[in-house]
């Protein structure tokens, strides 16, 4: 990976977002690039004099890019300081704009890193730009527990395994993380069909493909639970993982991602990053 695209939006929460952008570089020695999303607020008035209304939009365009001014020059700096191979793209664009602008930036990219979006105080502001960044890029997205530190090291990896176009682009995505992992976890739950039925253990193809890439795998499967996300991060703490890797389920309806239980589950929970793909 060597081309990196970090999300931020001006608020505290770019801190998390640098830390995790600074692990990554760190690992493949790639190029960091900060896309700040300065929103502009949608103008509220009613339109009964037509110069006033113009004054009062100028006003609020005005008071954005002296704000995005600030927060891009503080975070021009921050980049800097994570590498000299660093840039800062800045956009004063209104909130319905970045679904489609996040999606366009991480196409030429090879990896997004976010906020999690779900259990926190931005929710919606953060989902939009997971969900384009998971459903309309085409790449993966990493994505950081608010507030958490980056791994130390990427000594663990835990991937959860089911036999899905959605895994199996997650997993080629993170091949590059894999390699780098000291031991790979790819865990199977609740199979559809026995192991017996199927003619050798879940997961055992999967788990030969990585061997293959010199990648130290391990192979898990785990029944008895109801929940699948459920079954997965406990495994997680179990092995103590510093990263996992999921899948990303969902399905559009009227022009809106609907995510997966198993999916947002894991969003709002997981304690580490997650490295997701549709």
């Amino acid at each position: 990976m060597k081309d990196i695209l970090v999300h931020l939006d001006g608020t505290a929460a770019d801190d998390t977002r640098i830390a995790h952008a600074g692990f990554v570089v760190g690992l493949f020695e790639a190029h960091l690039t900060g896309l700040l999303t300065n929103i502009m607020q949608a103008p509220v008035m009613p339109v009964a004099d037509g110069m006033a209304y113009a004054v009062y939009l100028e006003s609020i365009q005005e008071k954005t890019k002296e704000r995005g001014d600030r927060d891009a020059e503080r975070l021009a700096h921050r980049l800097d300081a994570v590498t000299a191979s660093s840039e800062l793209r800045r956009l004063d664009i209104f909130s319905e704009a970045v679904w489609q602008v996040v999606a366009m930036q991480a196409r030429a990219s090879d990896l997004l890193i976010a906020l999690r979006p779900y259990g926190s105080e931005r929710d919606e502001g953060q989902a939009d730009v997971v969900e384009a960044g998971l459903f309309e890029s085409g790449r993966a997205v990493y994505v950081a527990p608010e507030g958490a530190a980056p791994p130390a090291a990427l000594q663990s990896v835990l991937i959860g395994w089911n036999d899905t176009p959605a895994a199996a682009h997650a997993i080629a995505e993170a091949m590059p993380f894999l390699r780098k992992a000291g031991q790979v976890v790819v865990v199977t739950v609740d199979e559809r069909e026995a192991a017996e039925q199927a003619g050798e253990e879940p997961g055992a193809d999967i788990a030969r493909h990585l061997d293959r890439h010199g990648i130290n795998v391990e192979l898990r499967h785990v029944a008895g639970w109801s929940n699948t996300s459920d079954a997965l991060l406990n495994e997680l703490e179990r092995t103590g993982a510093d990263l996992a890797v999921l899948g990303a389920y969902g399905h559009s309806r009227l022009r809106e991602w609907v995510l997966g239980g198993t999916t947002r589950d894991c969003l709002t929970r997981c304690p580490v990053p997650i490295i997701m793909a549709h």
